[in-house]
């Protein structure tokens, strides 16, 4: 099998347009993530493929909430890619740690208020029991809802490549370095995405068990290449931190003990000098 031209075949994405200014493209992996999506069975192949288009348009949605939060920060390099395991949006330049934080809960701010919005508009216009048009577009709507609310639910997992683990590395920046911050949440997710995993084959939720093995690989390839993964490392950085604390303030009371005891000296020698002063005036009056 000439494995160059698969290669060439996943590699493959179009250029489908732009909106605000952000270019837009399409993976040939996106019917990965859709073919749990068409197996859903509705109630012929029109509506299926309805479904299928807003699902896309959803994970749309979905990037460009991060894509616009990220250009209302001034960053460059912004696009948009729909590819198998969802989508991503890319942006370029330096950002702090709440600008990053802000970025990455913007897309599940987006998907959760998309969801909710069509189960609100499902619930007003409601099901009057008929298998007529209006009837199957309600059904639609409200399986519309419920795939964004699930999976904003599921992007905020802690753990990479996950907007959860992203803005938890957000978080951990503000205390500590990126890299360490970055390795904690590499190991955190290798905690949670196993009991994500357990989960999906307990539940038989197919599309869970896609987002356990995510966090699974994407936690291990980021310890991998940032030093290796060790569990004991958040606890030994703790215990550094602890013993440099305390050698901190071990220093701090010697160095105040040393400045009481030189203004001590100080105290006593001007005392003397001026008890020496005092006698040298009654000396000299008499």
């Amino acid at each position: 099998m000439d494995f160059s031209k698969l290669n060439n075949i996943l590699d493959w994405s179009v250029r489908v347009g732009k909106l605000f200014k952000i270019p837009i493209s399409i993976h040939i992996t996106l019917i990965f993530f859709l073919w749990p999506v068409m197996n859903r069975h509705f109630i012929d192949i029109p509506h299926t493929v309805e479904f299928v288009i807003l699902v896309i348009l959803s994970i749309l949605i979905h990037e460009l909430g991060h894509a616009l939060v990220a250009k209302r920060f001034k960053l460059t390099g912004l696009s948009i890619m729909l590819h198998g395991f969802g989508g991503f949006a890319t942006s370029s330049g330096s950002r702090n740690p709440t600008q990053a934080l802000m970025i990455s809960l913007a897309g599940p701010a987006a998907t959760f208020a998309l969801g909710y919005l069509c189960h609100g508009i499902a619930y007003v216009v409601g099901d009057n029991g008929s298998a007529n048009e209006v009837s199957i577009q309600v059904l639609l709507i409200d399986y519309l809802g419920t795939f964004n609310v699930t999976m904003g639910v599921l992007n905020l997992i802690p753990s990479f490549p996950f907007d959860g683990g992203n803005s938890l590395q957000a978080i951990l920046n503000r205390k500590m370095t990126f890299l360490k911050s970055t390795r904690l949440v590499g190991h955190i997710g290798l905690i949670v995405s196993p009991i994500v995993l357990l989960y999906s084959v307990w539940s038989g939720q197919k599309f869970i068990f896609l987002f356990g093995i995510m966090g699974i690989f994407s936690s291990v390839m980021t310890l991998l290449s940032s030093g290796g993964i060790r569990f004991r490392e958040a606890f030994d950085d703790r215990k550094a931190k602890h013993q440099l604390l305390a050698d901190k303030k071990h220093e701090e009371e010697r160095s105040g003990a040393y400045l009481d005891e030189v203004r001590a000296r100080e105290k006593e020698r001007d005392e003397k000098e001026r008890l020496r002063k005092m006698f040298e005036v009654v000396d000299g009056d008499k």
